[in-house]
């Protein structure tokens, strides 16, 4: 198993590998919710495609899924695209969406999620921009959620999972959760940037050290390989998808 092996000092070559290992036979019930199709989006390179985002796995094997009726989603990075949050509504979750780069998502029709103008980060504070963000277990607290499971958590926070997803463990909240949904970033690193894919590729692989296990992993539909690392080439975006082995396993 590819994720398994891996250690704190993995080659380039190993870390791409890792990325598209998608280890699908751990979920036996995968479905991907929500999803847009944007054309000729335009991309940090400057260049202009055709893009679909937005799109998550979950995992709806029995003991691990989402019970329609009762369940719990967080969803950050919600801008203007809330497909995902949509869809999980429509399967019955609470769904609260945070994003502080937008004052409030212009919601139609009769399904609408909880909107909180906050960003997901590793400490409380208002960042350079102004922006308001707090730990996942701050959040928690603030919308008195701080006992409750949360069967899925969406991350779309361009960057930012590289400190968020650290904290969350370091914070024993991860206990409280089922699944993780994650889309990582790794914008215009070139074969000098080594030293910083290796410790974006840490910061994410410390969820596989702590025991959650990956069911999906994709290149975002659209993304081009990175300019060469190393000698070697990678996805800029990867959607990538865990669970808790402790709630699977019952």
């Amino acid at each position: 198993m590819l994720s398994g092996g891996l250690s704190d000092s993995a080659k380039p070559l190993d870390i791409a590998r890792w990325h598209a290992w998608n280890n699908f036979g751990a979920c036996r019930n995968l479905k991907f919710f929500g999803g847009r199709f944007w054309k000729e989006w335009l991309f940090p390179d400057g260049k202009r495609r055709d893009y679909m985002d937005g799109h998550k796995a979950v995992c709806l094997d029995e003991h691990i899924r989402p019970v329609s009726g009762n369940c719990l989603v967080y969803s950050f990075g919600v801008k203007d695209n809330w497909s995902f949050e949509d869809a999980l509504i429509e399967y019955g979750c609470e769904v609260y969406g945070f994003d502080p780069t937008i004052e409030e998502p212009e919601q139609t029709g009769e399904r609408r999620f909880i909107f909180h103008k906050i960003g997901l980060q590793a400490k409380d504070k208002v960042n350079t921009k102004g922006w308001h963000m707090k730990s996942l277990r701050s959040i928690m607290t603030l919308l008195g959620h701080g006992n409750r499971i949360i069967d899925v958590i969406k991350m779309d926070i361009e960057q930012s999972e590289y400190e968020a997803a650290p904290n969350m463990i370091d914070s024993g909240v991860t206990a409280q959760i089922k699944q993780i949904a994650l889309e990582t970033h790794n914008f215009l690193m070139s074969r000098q940037d080594s030293q910083n894919y290796r410790f974006k590729y840490q910061q994410i692989y410390k969820l596989e050290k702590h025991g959650f296990i990956r069911f999906s992993s994709q290149a975002g539909m659209g993304s081009d390989r990175l300019n060469e690392i190393a000698n070697i080439s990678d996805f800029f975006i990867y959607e990538m998808a865990w669970y808790n082995p402790k709630f699977y396993f019952v």
